[in-house]
């Protein structure tokens, strides 16, 4: 038989099967003799006090003491099912701190690896982009993939293709996130060409080229 303790939603490592088989024994076997002993007494208290006569007197008191006995083992047996229950509460409590130390320790990793995201997302790298000529369009990009001015897609000089990428128009704090599937020139500064439609969204097509900040997503 296995004790699971629930903490947080989540099951706890079982409690040892041996150490939870005796604690039932201990208590099943003093609860049954507890019962055997009560009535016992039962029987001894019923019968009737005798009124007259020094031998009935001395056979009663005997009988007493017995039941005063009997009532003090009860009390020790009493006191031994006390001590197992308290046992088994102190195997429990050690399980339901772990259960709770591990979940904070989980809620402390993701608001960690929340913190770090944020962290990388206002670095990135500062640099330019421009956005591709109408005379590309239908054009095989390095991916292969055809270039249509109407997806969300970027040439990158060094980024793996596939990458997603935040960019976001330092002039006005309007951002689009594309996939590079395309290679271009290399500049001095860092460098993206965008599609006409992500262009659109950063709202530069007039200017033809804006100071943006380029932000690698995983």
């Amino acid at each position: 038989m296995k004790l699971c303790v629930k903490g947080n939603g989540q099951c706890s490592q079982p409690l040892s099967s041996k150490k939870f088989f005796d604690i039932q024994v201990c208590l099943a076997l003093y609860s049954r003799k507890i019962k055997m002993e009560i009535n016992v007494i039962k029987l001894v208290d019923n019968d009737p006090v005798p009124l007259n006569g020094k031998e009935q007197i001395s056979k009663y008191e005997p009988e007493k003491d017995a039941s005063m006995t009997l009532a003090n083992s009860i009390g020790k047996r009493a006191f031994l099912i006390f001590a197992c229950l308290m046992t088994l509460l102190v195997s429990i409590l050690p399980l339901q701190a772990e259960d709770q130390i591990t979940a904070e320790a989980k809620t402390s990793e993701t608001k960690q690896e929340k913190i770090s995201s944020i962290e990388s997302e206002q670095a990135g790298v500062l640099g330019m982009a421009r956005y591709y000529a109408k005379r590309y369009n239908g054009r095989r990009t390095s991916s292969g993939a055809i270039y249509d001015p109407k997806k969300l897609t970027a040439a990158h000089p060094t980024l793996p293709l596939g990458t997603r990428v935040k960019v976001v128009n330092l002039a006005n704090n309007h951002s689009v996130i594309v996939t590079v599937n395309d290679r271009c020139r290399k500049y001095r500064t860092p460098f993206i060409d965008l599609s006409r439609k992500a262009a659109h969204q950063l709202d530069f097509l007039r200017q033809a080229k804006a100071r943006v900040r380029i932000i690698p997503l995983k």
